[in-house]
């Protein structure tokens, strides 16, 4: 039974991870920041506690605390973008996504010798902020290409969202430039997924605390949209297609030392509003078409020969809408009486 790390087991992608790596065969170490988490984690899923153990990493950017590495690493935990408390480019952003990462690879340098591969949650706004006019700009989208926004810009933007892009963006370089610079014997694959749908497995304490992309859908049939909003980002993956991607990045070897895009497929808030539509047990809650589709660019994202790669075959819209919105409804219905 391979044993794999995975760091950020509480996050949203992260207990996806958790899931294919245990139906995979593997024994799982994973990481959270808070003691805690641990209970949570381990009540809402006492299916994994002969197959998860986990503990507490409260610096990631700590070389140290990662001493403990195993022969396999699956990197999610990484600083969030709804996180109302980040307001300051350098210190909420830049600097825990690059030494993040850099503790973690320097760490296994140093204390893994038999460490094989490590497979990263990146974000495709590395690549682009997924605005119209930038992908208009763009070109043909790919896994080579890189956000033209450096630290400066994203300084004087002052934005959050800016913020966050830049800091997968130099993140990311980082990890590249120590893969050249240090040649480690393990390799490194790098995903790059748009907005991550799917149903959550982590820990929830309302519908009010959901991760931001499924918060996006619930958006979509809360009320608080009667009518689409404007699509965020015209592309995404299902969580459960993105984990299993990240299992079996692991052990295949064409995807050593890559970065991939990961699906890619055409998508809009529009799209995803007439797939809830669907639901029955959502009729009459779901935003009403707004015409917001006219402002969406199609047809920049070149992701075919990365998917090709890891060799997926991916859920569907309504399959992953229909399965997020049964969590959300579930989660409505354990909400306290107002």
């Amino acid at each position: 039974m391979p044993t794999t790390l995975l760091t950020g087991a509480n996050s949203f992608v992260g207990a996806h991870v958790i899931n294919s790596l245990i139906a995979a065969g593997h024994h799982v170490v994973g990481t959270v920041r808070r003691e805690s988490l641990i209970e949570q984690i381990f009540g809402l899923h006492p299916e994994w506690k002969n197959d998860l153990e986990l503990v507490v990493v409260g610096d990631y950017a700590d070389e140290k605390s990662w001493d403990f590495i195993h022969p396999q690493i699956a990197h999610v935990a990484a600083p969030l973008l709804d996180n109302p408390a980040h307001t300051d480019y350098d210190r909420d952003f830049l600097k825990p996504s690059v030494d993040g990462n850099l503790a973690l690879l320097r760490s296994a340098k140093r204390n893994a010798p038999g460490l094989k591969s490590v497979v990263v949650t990146g974000s495709v706004n590395a690549v682009t902020t997924g605005a119209a006019d930038a992908l208009r700009s763009a070109g043909p989208i790919t896994s080579e290409t890189w956000l033209p926004i450096g630290r400066e810009e994203a300084r004087k933007a002052n934005h959050p969202f800016i913020s966050y892009c830049s800091a997968k963006k130099e993140g990311e370089l980082a990890i590249w430039d120590f893969v050249k610079a240090e040649k480690p014997s393990f390799t490194v694959t790098v995903f790059l997924p748009g907005l991550i749908f799917g149903p959550p497995l982590q820990p929830v304490k309302s519908v009010k605390s959901l991760n931001f992309s499924v918060g996006l859908i619930y958006n979509l049939f809360s009320g608080s949209n009667p009518t689409v909003p404007a699509t965020a980002f015209p592309s995404s993956v299902d969580a459960r297609d993105l984990a299993d991607a990240h299992v079996k990045a692991l052990t295949t070897p064409a995807a050593a030392n890559r970065r991939l895009l990961i699906n890619c497929q055409p998508m809009t808030f529009t799209v995803l509003a007439h797939s809830l539509a669907k639901i029955p047990e959502l009729a009459g809650r779901v935003s009403a078409d707004s015409g917001e589709d006219a402002n969406v660019v199609f047809g920049q994202f070149d992701a075919d020969a990365d998917n090709a790669v890891i060799g997926l075959t991916f859920r569907t819209l309504d399959e992953t809408m229909v399965d997020t919105a049964k969590k959300i409804l579930e989660l409505e219905k354990a909400e306290p009486a107002a």
